[in-house]
């Protein structure tokens, strides 16, 4: 059975000094067996105001963002209202920027069909494929945080899931960006795409992996799409793979990358520009804990990171040359997700003659990615 819920914002004419818009009120209820609607009443909301995105997961949710407004229900700095049917909650916060974000908890299963805005009403319709749903207390139970003896919550740590553990592959560069450029011609993106189709081969064939490439072509991917894939896809682990480089052409072998501690305040701005939702609701802390939410993120990620990076050296070092201080650290935009475990694999350097012959080598690259595996299947059975 599909359920089809309606989330219908209301506009009405009203002006404010501080504020361009105001959320009134909102309501939802199951008006049929097929069929539950929430009602957002708005005034002075406009179509460039609403920003709508959707979290797909074993969580999955609406957000709603709207742009220069505010609300009376969010005097207290926060709302929520729970309920029974399709719709399990909302949540709503105030944000930086006289930005209000009201996210809608949905039942497992659920995603966001359509979506239309007008001058004055959004509707989004959601699709429930119906299974065996969870009871309230079991789906209230996947919400629950460890807490510290300071009552500061701690977001759930990855790899401990259930579900098959997804793994993002980022073949680096692409399109107009070919990268490195080695002695004899050969381009980065080249070796990069072809390393990430044969590590998504060697995974699909275990059986035990969720794959997904930021790019299965010869095509350029934003930064930020990049981590934006890994966060659409609710990512358990996020390897980019390239090819090193230098002005001279004696370094060779292999490095792994993870985040360096300097980029961490970096990583914080990706949490607001990008509306990151994180396992633990941001939007219902003050600015100082939210903060606090962030850096153990970070840390628990940081060391689930140089966990993997551990692994996966140890099983290169069975393939190929390895580069002297092989863990590196360094601030790389892919690196920057805050709550995905990450690491940047350097194959070799194209600058190097040696290097380069084995990177074209489908052999060598095979190989390799057998070691990526290998250390994957060892880090997801700790």
């Amino acid at each position: 059975m599909r359920l089809g819920v309606y989330i219908i914002l209301l506009s009405f004419v009203w002006t404010m000094t501080a504020f361009a818009g105001e959320v009134m009120d909102i309501k939802a209820e199951q008006t049929a067996s097929e069929e539950a609607k929430v009602n957002f009443s708005v005034r002075d909301i406009s179509k460039a105001d609403v920003k709508i995105f959707e979290i797909s997961g074993d969580k999955p949710r609406i957000v709603v963002d709207i742009a220069d407004a505010n609300s009376n229900l969010l005097r207290s700095g926060s709302y929520k209202q729970s309920y029974e049917e399709s719709v399990v909650s909302i949540r709503g916060a105030i944000r930086p920027n006289k930005t209000i974000r009201f996210v809608v908890d949905l039942l497992p299963g659920s995603k966001l069909q359509s979506k239309q805005i007008r001058h004055d009403q959004i509707q989004l319709v959601i699709e429930t494929i119906e299974t065996k749903p969870k009871s309230r207390l079991e789906f209230a139970s996947t919400e629950k945080i460890v807490k510290t003896s300071s009552k500061v919550p701690i977001p759930r740590i990855k790899p401990k899931v259930e579900h098959k553990p997804v793994i993002v592959i980022d073949a680096g560069h692409g399109g107009h960006d070919p990268g490195a450029l080695g002695t004899k011609g050969l381009r980065e993106k080249r070796v990069t795409l072809k390393a990430a189709l044969e590590l998504k081969r060697q995974l699909l064939l275990t059986g035990r992996y969720k794959v997904v490439l930021t790019r299965s072509s010869d095509r350029y991917v934003e930064h930020d799409d990049r981590l934006r894939v890994a966060r659409a896809n609710n990512a358990d682990l996020f390897i980019s793979i390239h090819a090193d480089a230098t002005e001279g052409k004696t370094a060779r072998g292999a490095s792994v990358y993870t985040l360096a501690d300097r980029a961490k305040n970096r990583s914080k701005r990706i949490v607001n520009s990008q509306n990151w939702i994180m396992d633990v609701n941001l939007s219902e802390q003050t600015d100082k804990v939210g903060d606090i939410l962030v850096d153990l993120a970070q840390r628990n990620t940081a060391t689930q990171s140089t966990k993997f990076a551990d692994i996966l050296i140890s099983k290169l070092g069975t393939s190929t040359h390895l580069l002297r201080n092989t863990h590196r650290r360094a601030g790389y935009y892919v690196l920057l997700a805050p709550d995905v475990p990450a690491v940047l694999l350097e194959l070799g350097f194209i600058s190097n003659p040696t290097d380069e012959r084995l990177l074209n080598s489908d052999t060598h690259r095979r190989n390799l990615m057998t070691s990526v595996t290998s250390a994957i299947n060892t880090y997801f059975s700790r």
